[in-house]
């Protein structure tokens, strides 16, 4: 009988609760717009026609800015994060050499692996922070900001996304670090 009773609310619960989405997303309250903006994080800027979603992360702060056309750049940002690009620099291929615990053989193959997958990579000074960026043969860019762990990533297959991937991504400004 208390089963009925649990699997009726739960029913009622979520009727209401669709109801009540479906009428605030329908509603033309500028109030309501206004409640429900979420901005990007690190005051990124975002040109006219993108707009920032918030996405579920688990121990990172994750995200997408997305353009109307669909072209999108996500992000992960967080100590939990750690570095996206890092593992396309040779400072990463000595690393995985000097663990002696591993076959060298392995090693090499999974270094070949990874170096077959570059296009190119840069390492820059951005507003006191080191960035780290990697475009690869399949067209995803990788920014990483070093000292923050902050992370963007796009798929960049024509000049205006590989444009506005870097016009977004370098007004990121991460947070003060306290010391």
């Amino acid at each position: 009988m208390q089963s009925n009773f649990v699997v009726e609310l739960i029913k009622y619960t979520t009727i209401l609760f669709f109801v009540v989405c479906c009428s605030s997303a329908q509603s033309n309250s500028p109030a309501l717009a206004n409640a429900k903006s979420v901005s990007a994080p690190g005051n990124i800027q975002l040109p006219d026609g993108y707009a920032y979603e918030r996405r579920r992360g688990i121990d990172s702060h994750v995200g997408a800015i997305v353009r109307s056309d669909g072209f999108t750049i996500t992000h992960d940002i967080g100590k939990m994060a750690a570095n996206y690009s890092a593992q396309y620099f040779p400072e990463y291929f000595e690393k995985l050499r000097k663990q002696t615990h591993l076959n060298s053989d392995a090693i090499e193959r999974q270094i070949n692996f990874l170096q077959n997958k570059i296009e190119w990579r840069q390492r820059q000074n951005v507003n006191e922070q080191d960035l780290m960026v990697v475009l690869l043969k399949d067209s995803t860019l990788i920014a990483s900001f070093v000292g923050s762990d902050a992370n963007f990533i796009a798929k960049v297959d024509s000049s205006d996304k590989l444009a506005d991937f870097f016009l977004i991504v370098l007004t990121y400004q991460p947070p003060s670090s306290k010391r």
